[in-house]
């Protein structure tokens, strides 16, 4: 299997702190509409991050998905890559909505400590924004049929891509209604095949490249940029999920992985000194995006009881206590159980699935 592409973890690691601020000026201080810059990040990050994740799988897995044994063993890394912060998100969850008097659904929290809500009942996610992590799950239990598909015949692959692309035309203009919020219609947004599309199109990214010139990467950048920023559009953000708008704005969130991509090849001539804490921000871009609701929570609660009701103070703290938490997480925890799934699904510590196999084949002989 290849090794990361560093410019991709960049970028998730700047949509990941991109998403935090979002969602910390949107509690702390004021609403974000689809006229901000910050607004459409909001959204749209977690688009890029669907664009990203169907990239990196189609860069890791592509020549390695070749059976059933190996689909198996990508399932149970993913797994051990989601599992383990997901489980710690919700328990911390839970105990502050217990010492709250909260009331706790068992059903919700299995749902969502197996990450079945994503298959099931998309809008059964408990931590905030974890219905990505639904969607993650499903697009995961069809990557394997995806790659096996490019590899046996790109043209095949990309009828569908297309297929996907015209369920997202469905969802942007039949079913979500502009005249009604985005809030209102949440559960229509959330769902995986609305977003099926961007996964796909990350894999389509990788068997579909062109070598593009550092000038043609730095023009792709400016003009997606200059969309997010310029874009003439205002109101809920129901305006930049629907309609034209959702072409434009998926197709800016595509074209931005892009320009990452083809950065790679130049990553090397980045300063030390910018390369380093983009790539940390790009190893824990998980641990922000999931603690930071958490830490949120807490933070809130500790600075109340001591008489620090202050905003301001709460939003610098979230931002710092979460990337802490974050790096720690993930050097401390999150990365010794992503090891320990390599290591079970190695050929060398795999022989219980032959095991399995040879049992199989035994029995329907006899």
């Amino acid at each position: 299997m290849i090794s990361r592409v560093e410019s991709l973890d960049w970028l998730r690691g700047l949509m990941a702190l991109t998403i935090m601020i979002y969602h910390l000026t949107s509690w702390h201080f004021f609403k974000l509409d689809s006229s901000s810059m910050l607004g459409r990040f909001g959204i749209y990050g977690v688009s890029i991050f669907f664009v990203l994740s169907g990239l990196s799988m189609a860069i890791v897995y592509s020549k390695y998905i070749t059976d059933k044994r190996t689909a198996v063993t990508f399932y149970i890394r993913r797994v051990f890559r989601i599992w383990p912060l997901l489980w710690l998100c919700v328990a911390l969850l839970v105990v502050y909505k217990l010492a709250a008097g909260e009331d706790i659904s068992i059903t919700q929290v299995f749902l969502n400590i197996t990450t079945l809500f994503g298959f099931i009942s998309p809008s059964d996610y408990m931590n905030t924004g974890a219905w990505s992590i639904g969607n993650e799950m499903v697009y995961y239990a069809m990557t394997p049929l995806i790659l096996m598909m490019y590899e046996k015949n790109k043209l095949l692959g990309n009828l569908f891509l297309l297929a996907t692309f015209i369920v997202a035309l469905i969802f942007c203009f039949a079913l979500l209604m502009p005249q009604q919020s985005l809030t209102e219609q949440r559960h229509l947004y959330i769902n995986p095949f609305n977003n099926l599309f961007l996964y796909v199109a990350g894999i389509a990214i990788y068997y579909n490249r062109v070598d593009i010139s550092c000038i043609s990467t730095v023009i792709i950048f400016t003009l997606t940029l200059a969309i997010f920023a310029s874009y003439p559009v205002s109101g809920d953000k129901i305006a930049i999920v629907t309609g034209v708008n959702r072409i434009i704005f998926m197709f800016a969130s595509i074209f931005l992985v892009i320009s990452f991509y083809s950065f790679s090849k130049w990553e090397n001539n980045v300063p030390i000194a910018l390369k380093y804490p983009l790539e940390q921000f790009g190893l824990v871009t998980y641990g922000i995006y999931l603690l930071h609701p958490i830490v949120n929570l807490y933070l809130g609660y500790i600075l109340e009881k001591l008489g620090i009701a202050s905003p301001y103070i709460q939003f610098g703290l979230t931002i710092i206590v979460t990337i802490i938490a974050a790096l720690l997480s993930f050097s401390l925890y999150e990365k010794k159980l992503i090891a320990f799934g390599k290591k079970a699904t190695s050929n060398t510590n795999y022989q219980w699935l032959k095991l399995v196999s040879l049992s199989k084949n035994i029995k329907e002989k006899h």
